[in-house]
């Protein structure tokens, strides 16, 4: 499971660079840059900044929540691990001797 969203973290991460490259700025939209006016757009005279910044703001969250989710995966995975009681009883028992070194 974790892979699985692994995987769709990154897709969405390179997702949302697309949608965020392709939005307008404040000077100029990236579809000017190829020639074409705002008029005949895809997504009408008004741009593709409502359209796509709406697109952008859901995969933003989704991609959020996953990562959230992701880290708490692998702090329950790694805190079993880490946390071994008997590895820990058993190191402070080897490392107190009644005897002294003598050199």
């Amino acid at each position: 499971m974790i892979i699985f969203i692994k995987v769709i973290c990154i897709v969405l991460a390179i997702v949302i660079i697309g949608l965020v490259l392709l939005q307008q700025g404040k000077g100029s939209d990236l579809g000017s840059a190829f020639g074409g006016g705002s008029s005949n757009s895809m997504f009408g005279a008004l741009g593709p900044s409502n359209f796509l910044g709406k697109i952008t703001y859901i995969l933003v969250t989704i991609w959020l929540i996953l990562s959230m989710l992701l880290a708490y995966l692998y702090k329950n995975e790694n805190s079993e691990v880490i946390f071994d009681t008997p590895l820990i009883e058993e190191a402070t028992e080897d490392s107190f001797s009644d005897e002294i070194p003598l050199d």
